[in-house]
């Protein structure tokens, strides 16, 4: 199985990527792109579920078992931040436009997401058995 670190490490470089920019150069990516992403509920899905996992991931880093501290969780969720405003820098950077209230809403779905990721990782911590939590 592959090191919870690395999985954690690409999983961010995934979300970081600019999936959007890169479509624009490959036909048939970008018509498959739009397809599931031109909707705005899939563009919310998609946001929560990939700060759901990141969420997931880092408590699973983190928290040892279920020892979730509030200073943990606030730690995580400051992690969740950072890298939801550089993927909003990113997609801007490429758009050449402004920060507007789709970022805001968009960072607001990215907590929500992480929130969700967050009680994903505590129900799986205290009703599965303890090897899916493990680090090793």
């Amino acid at each position: 199985m592959m090191n919870r670190k690395w999985l954690l490490i690409f999983w961010l470089l995934g979300m970081l990527a600019p999936m959007a920019w890169l479509a624009r150069f490959i036909p048939g990516y970008n018509a498959l792109f739009e397809f599931v992403f031109a909707p705005a509920w899939m563009h919310w899905v998609s946001h929560a579920f990939l700060f759901g996992v990141l969420s997931f991931l880092l408590l699973t880093l983190l928290a040892p078992r279920d020892a979730l501290r509030p200073s943990r969780l606030l730690l995580v969720l400051g992690v969740i931040l950072a890298a939801a405003i550089l993927q909003e820098a990113i997609q801007l950077g490429y758009k050449h436009r402004a920060w507007g209230g789709d970022e805001w809403f968009d960072l607001g779905v990215d907590l929500i997401g992480a929130l969700l990721g967050a009680l994903a990782w505590w129900i799986a911590a205290h009703f599965q058995p303890r090897q899916i939590i493990s680090n090793h």
